[in-house]
């Protein structure tokens, strides 16, 4: 009966050397693992950043845009008139019906035609001058545009025979100016005791206030 061989020290001893190679493999993973655990998430995080910064440059440019075109529904109220066409018709039928109770006729004009009165002609003479009220010099302007900085925004004026009367917006607000005096240098106005007239383009002009 013959005998296994026992196995000789040289073959142990292969047998033990694999085996450290193995365990030196595996230590060497466990470790890389262990020291670079977010190695491969963090090439995807500064992806992911670079794509999210992309759309938040998309989203601000958008919104300046919006603000841009909401800076300019503000320009255009901001540049609304004062007076509007059918406020100078209403006017005009108005004066036809209150001349008519002070047995008087006058000519009005919104700046399309011009009056006269005095020798001089409106609304031209509203830019050559000078003009006063009670006295003092003032700054006018035929204008419709609420953004004008002159002492008065005239927008309308009738002339009649004896009376020339200016329909302006004085500090915001409705005011008739008259005057009797034929123009030398310069013509002074004051402000209208007439309370029919005074009344009548208040209530007129007031119906722009929401514009």
């Amino acid at each position: 009966m013959r005998h296994m061989k026992k196995p000789g020290r040289r073959s142990l001893g292969s047998i033990n050397s694999v085996v450290w190679v193995v365990l030196a493999l595996i230590i060497v993973i466990a470790g890389y693992k262990f020291f670079y655990p977010n190695h491969v998430t963090n090439t995807t995080s500064s992806s992911d950043k670079s794509s999210s910064t992309k759309v938040i440059e998309v989203e601000e440019g958008n919104s300046s845009s919006s603000k841009a075109q909401s800076s300019s529904k503000k320009a255009k109220k901001t540049e609304s008139k004062i007076w509007t066409d059918k406020q100078d018709s209403e006017l005009a039928t108005f004066v036809s019906s209150w001349q008519q109770t002070m047995g008087q006729t006058y000519k009005g004009t919104n700046g399309d035609a011009t009056v006269s009165f005095g020798g001089v002609k409106f609304p031209d003479f509203i830019s050559e001058g000078p003009l006063y009220v009670d006295q003092q010099e003032v700054s006018m302007k035929w204008t419709t545009s609420k953004k004008s900085d002159s002492d008065y925004k005239v927008v309308a004026a009738y002339a009649g025979s004896m009376y020339l009367y200016l329909f302006t917006f004085h500090d915001d607000q409705p005011e008739v100016l008259v005057t009797s005096q034929a123009a030398s240098d310069g013509m002074n106005f004051k402000v209208t005791e007439n309370a029919d007239l005074v009344s009548g383009f208040q209530k007129i002009a007031t119906e722009n206030n929401d514009n």
